[in-house]
């Protein structure tokens, strides 16, 4: 994103599994980072497998649920693709991607506590961690667990599951979002400390308090909030992680 711009418990959670999501470039590039949401989710039962390609007269970006899980994927030039195993495991391979961001959550946000394990990931990327939207106001929100999303003013600080966050908001104008091009606030804390094949977790709850409390835009409506990769400047690279609900 340019200025802004996802096993143990994994025994438990995390198999590789079945069901192939296939994206491969398009000739179109599109401006910005953020994701136009579809208007009709693919949508498959357990079991099933769900492919699709992206031509040039289709959006480069996907979303559906697979086995109760919501995922995303959105991308600018190059190529991606993700793959779901079972419950909340994915991974996601990309090459020479001006934009790539993907993950898996749940369609609907929440101040839940997320778990997650970063289980490998190779390559160049910007941010892994907790992604996610709301209408109403307009906000995209950023908790980075590995990498960095920083830039516009500075909150301070918050605390929270063992670590000190850089918490940032930034004005987004006339920028592409889930409900088209808009202007919209993003709300960002960085951390980016968060090693790999290790169980951590995410309490959402503070994040999104502080926003309301220090931000001065409020926090809207939920709409989508997933384990999330985002690389940008061509960047190739790939992530295996598993979410889950705590």
């Amino acid at each position: 994103m340019k200025s802004n711009t996802f096993l143990t418990e994994v025994a438990r959670k995390a198999a590789f599994g079945a069901t192939a999501i296939l994206f491969v470039a398009s000739s179109s590039i599109f401006s910005g980072c953020s994701k136009n949401k579809i208007s009709e989710p693919l949508v498959s039962e357990p079991g099933e497998r769900l492919t699709g390609i992206v031509n040039d007269d289709v959006s480069t970006e996907d979303q559906g649920t697979v086995n109760g899980w919501f995922w995303s994927l959105y991308r600018e030039g190059g190529s991606a693709s993700i793959t779901h195993g079972s419950a909340g495991n994915f991974a996601i391979s990309y090459s020479n991607v001006n934009d790539v961001v993907g993950g898996k959550g749940w369609a609907t946000g929440a101040a839940r506590t997320i778990g997650y394990n970063v289980g490998a990931v190779s390559g160049s990327y910007n941010f892994v961690g907790i992604y996610g939207w709301t209408t109403n106001p307009l906000i995209e929100y950023y908790v980075a667990e590995k990498g960095s999303v920083t830039g516009g003013t500075s909150l301070g600080t918050i605390s929270s599951d063992g670590h000190t966050y850089s918490v940032y908001k930034q004005q987004r104008v006339n920028a592409p979002s889930i409900i088209g091009t808009a202007t919209f606030w993003q709300y960002k804390d960085t951390w980016g400390g968060a090693p790999t094949a290790s169980n951590q977790k995410v309490t959402m709850a503070n994040h999104i308090n502080n926003w309301r409390s220090k931000g001065g835009q409020g926090f809207g409506s939920y709409n989508y909030q997933i384990l999330a990769l985002e690389a940008w400047g061509n960047k190739s690279g790939y992530i295996n992680a598993t979410v889950w609900q705590n």
